[in-house]
């Protein structure tokens, strides 16, 4: 019987599940690039084989699961498995959606990569290091940097990665956290894998001219001068997660051979207006067309898969476009929008890294050309919609963007008729 894995591979290119959804992929991604040497990241010639750290003694500490006779030959002191305890747990990653997955307790939270001794697998209750959530979103991401045929791109994307952590290297935190994950009585080292990852190697890269825009991304992220090393971190899991939901969609469309799919339309306004109505509805047909690529393709060559397994794999588009920003919530009348969080993650992946950008450049060129998102009355105008919709609606929405990225310090505006897109952080 043929699983939903399959399934999400034959279309994807790689693993799509609801419990892989928000900032896992990202995360996956990190176990990928740091899981090896230097000379080995991001090979292009050889298949992956990561060692794998479970880190599970500190994650229990978060979750007040360690065990009292761990605890009492690991730490001294009273407060101490207080203290380390709620300094590990604001270190989690509140996962999206987890009324709609199996909440695991400690397994289902994974530390957010701030150092690399931080970075940590997937570990089951019994100490099993395997797939749990990371299901494989990560390994296609890593899958498609180290493809690139652009190879003076990969040379920076690695040197970036490699720079990533060399301000954190000597830090309390590193030191405290590669305690807790190195190898003594209490905690088994890591699972290093003698044969390549698997589903890494099944993955597939270079499939569609999209996966330029998101290793574009990732270098600009890399080299930017503004942001802060933990900035560059946060940017490139929450960039990781965004480009994927947007994937998802795309490439449902083109299995359904439908090469110009609609676009985005996102609700910036300030007030309600119709252009909400339009992006409800437009999320309502992007959900419905990722179902109905599922069905479509499952029974063209893919029979027998389950119902389910097909919900869990169009789960993930909702549950990342909301962790990640795109849409307004998790359940309940569900709109497309960008949130804070999208917003910084666009502008940091795709405004050039040393430059301010004109922001109706940014809402036209990088906001629908490079990812099909409409904002403003030029992308409507460009994707057809003013054929049936007041332009003046569009305008409203570009202003109510405006107003919300000046808010949150990524527009400046220098007149009326000059607003600059930049981050600073």
């Amino acid at each position: 019987m043929l699983k939903g894995t399959d399934l999400s591979n034959a279309i994807y290119g790689g693993i799509f599940n609801i419990d892989n959804a928000g900032s896992s992929p990202g995360i996956e991604l990190f176990n990928f690039i740091y899981g090896v040497t230097e000379n080995d990241m991001l090979s292009p010639d050889r298949d992956i084989c990561p060692t794998k750290y479970g880190h599970h003694i500190a994650r229990k500490l978060a979750h007040g699961d360690l065990e009292a006779d761990i605890t009492e030959n690991m730490l001294q002191g009273e407060n101490a498995e207080i203290v380390l305890g709620k300094l590990f747990a604001s270190l989690q990653i509140q996962p999206p959606n987890i009324k709609r997955t199996t909440d695991a307790g400690w397994t289902r939270k994974p530390f957010f990569p701030f150092t690399k001794s931080l970075i940590h697998w997937d570990i089951r209750k019994n100490g099993k290091i395997e797939r749990v959530w990371m299901r494989g979103g990560g390994a296609l991401l890593h899958k498609i940097l180290r493809k690139d045929d652009d190879l003076e791109r990969l040379k920076r994307i690695k040197l970036g990665f490699i720079n990533l952590y060399s301000l954190s290297e000597g830090s309390s935190l590193h030191r405290l956290s590669a305690f807790f994950r190195s190898e003594n009585a209490f905690s088994p080292l890591a699972s290093s894998s003698i044969k390549p990852d698997e589903v890494e190697r099944n993955s597939r890269a270079n499939v569609d001219d999209f996966e330029s825009t998101y290793r574009d991304g990732v270098l600009n992220i890399l080299e930017h001068k503004r942001l802060t090393n933990v900035g560059k971190i946060e940017s490139l899991v929450n960039w990781s997660g965004l480009w994927l939901a947007l994937m998802q969609y795309r490439r449902s469309c083109d299995a359904l051979e439908d090469h110009t799919p609609l676009p985005i339309v996102c609700d910036c306004a300030l007030h309600a207006s119709p252009i909400r109505r339009l992006a409800r509805k437009q999320f309502q047909r992007a959900f419905s067309t990722i179902k109905t690529a599922l069905d479509d393709f499952e029974q063209k060559k893919y029979k027998d898969v389950n119902e389910g397994q097909k919900n869990k794999i169009r789960g993930f588009f909702p549950s990342t476009a909301s962790g990640m920003g795109l849409l307004n919530a998790y359940t309940g009348s569900r709109y497309f929008t960008l949130k804070i969080i999208a917003l910084e993650t666009i502008v940091a992946a795709l405004v050039p890294a040393e430059d301010e950008m004109p922001f109706s450049e940014f809402v036209d060129k990088k906001l629908y050309i490079k990812l099909g998102i409409v904002v403003s009355r030029g992308a409507a105008k460009s994707a057809g919609l003013l054929e049936e919709y007041d332009g003046t609606l569009f305008e409203e929405n570009e202003h109510g963007l405006g107003v919300q990225m000046k808010a949150a310090g990524l527009l400046t505006t220098y007149s009326d008729a000059t607003k600059m897109i930049s981050i600073k952080r």
